[in-house]
């Protein structure tokens, strides 16, 4: 089939280029819309054998309007409708090209834009998007009830491809909601190549959070674990949803970065005594910033970094001592234990036990850690409390931040950023996951 289409633009004499550039996209969607109307027009005229008698004998009887979203606008499909003169069969020819759809109204390339935006995207930016893009007319509700379709299949998909499975659950604590929750931050850098300095640059991420939902409480569990082979089986741990949060980032000095979360804590802020509780890796810059910003938070020292430290020094220590299996779980233990309960005179007076008669490269790096030890002293508190406060101790959210704003779009092969370019590039993706991208430019507060 050949389908000729032609266009007729009328421009004004003072239009821009970006008026003549709009005008002419919109004029080239009206003749994609018109191909399309006539490209189905000429497919009805070539199929005209009845498909119960074969018959090439028809009359027109009238036609059926239809309205299919298309990734250029919604089309206005006038289907004809034929009677076989010799069966008498009723028949409409476009209904073969629509049976694909199963009665629905959007088109398949639109369907998988709508659900690849509505991933990525709040489901009202994504329409709006689409519709400045190429034209497409869906609304918010379309994108939404698409996404949550395909969500929900692959979702069936990959628990009916799960093997294991917990039988116990977990009852939700009670009285819980009657606590005040605490107002959490999570600050961390995330590290890209730069077109600038060697070894990278550093982008600070940081995440504020005062509502946090309970998930439910899975019935199977996806992941493996060596606890349910045999043995007793550990029932599935209570997890959170950040709900009312706000994400802040930027390439630049580590002032403006704190500007940036104070301002962020502000706007999440319930009540101004909500209690603030800070989980980070214990840098520097993060600890002045901190003082400046967040005097009174309850800081906390990520336990995964404070034992990933305390762990590979005594590794060492026991290889270098050869001390039997046995012993190696005792002593790993009994420190566990005493950083586990802010105990971290105990830790520090052990590590300068065991550095006697160790080799003076190891004997440095027990000092370090010890350095290490006395420098995060004010960040080191008791786990155990902490958790039953309901503040975090590990570095799960801010990691899961870094990820969404840099990881995500910056930390591709052979990416190399400029830190101005960098600075733009994560000030959008926080308007884009803190659903700010509608806000006018003028509102907008770019670091």
């Amino acid at each position: 089939m050949q389908v000729q289409v032609s266009l007729k633009i009328e421009i004004e004499a003072t239009a821009n280029l970006t008026q003549m550039e709009q005008q002419i996209q919109e004029a080239g969607r009206q003749g994609m819309r018109e191909a399309l109307k006539q490209t189905i027009r000429q497919w009805e005229e070539q199929n005209v054998s009845c498909p119960h008698c074969g018959s090439t004998q028809r009359r027109l009887e009238g036609t059926t309007r239809r309205v299919l979203a298309t990734t250029f606008g919604r089309v206005q499909i006038q289907r004809r409708r034929f009677r076989c003169v010799q069966c008498w069969q009723r028949r409409c020819p476009a209904n073969h090209l629509l049976a694909d759809l199963s009665g629905a109204t959007v088109s398949q390339p639109l369907q998988e834009a709508a659900i690849l935006v509505g991933a990525s995207w709040s489901y009202r930016v994504a329409s709006h998007q689409l519709q400045k893009l190429c034209g497409a007319d869906i609304s918010a509700e379309e994108i939404r009830l698409l996404t949550n379709r395909c969500g929900k299949q692959r979702a069936l998909k990959q628990m009916e491809e799960t093997q294991q499975q917990t039988e116990t659950a977990v009852a939700p604590a009670t009285g819980a909601s009657s606590k005040p929750q605490p107002l959490l931050m999570g600050w961390d850098g995330g590290w890209v190549c730069s077109r600038e300095q060697r070894g990278g640059m550093e982008g600070k991420v940081g995440v504020v959070s005062s509502k946090m939902q309970a998930l439910p409480m899975p019935k199977r569990s996806s992941h493996f674990s060596w606890s349910e082979r045999g043995g007793p089986r550990r029932p599935p741990r209570q997890r959170y949803r950040l709900s009312k949060r706000r994400y802040v980032a930027t390439f630049g000095p580590s002032k403006e970065f704190g500007l940036l979360a104070a301002h962020a804590a502000n706007r999440v802020k319930e009540h101004p005594k909500q209690p603030e509780a800070l989980v980070t890796d214990g840098a520097e810059w993060i600890k002045t910033q901190q003082k400046l910003h967040f005097p009174e938070a309850t800081c906390i020292l990520d336990w995964a970094h404070l034992w990933r430290e305390v762990g590979r020094t005594l590794r060492a220590v026991f290889r270098a001592k050869q001390l039997p299996e046995r012993e190696r779980q005792y002593q790993s233990y009994l420190y566990r234990y005493w950083l586990w309960h802010g105990g971290v005179d105990q830790a520090v007076q052990g590590f300068r036990d065991v550095a006697e008669g160790l080799p003076e490269d190891l004997m440095q790096r027990v000092h370090r850690t010890i350095t290490y030890l006395e420098n995060q002293r004010e960040w080191i508190g008791s786990y155990e409390q902490w958790r039953k406060q309901g503040y975090p101790v590990g570095s799960g959210m801010i990691e899961r931040a870094v990820s969404l704003v840099i990881n995500r779009r910056m930390k591709k092969r052979g990416m190399r950023w400029c830190r101005d370019n960098a600075t733009a590039v994560v000030a959008l993706r926080t308007d884009l996951l803190n659903e700010d991208w509608e806000t006018p430019q003028r509102l907008r507060a770019f670091p």
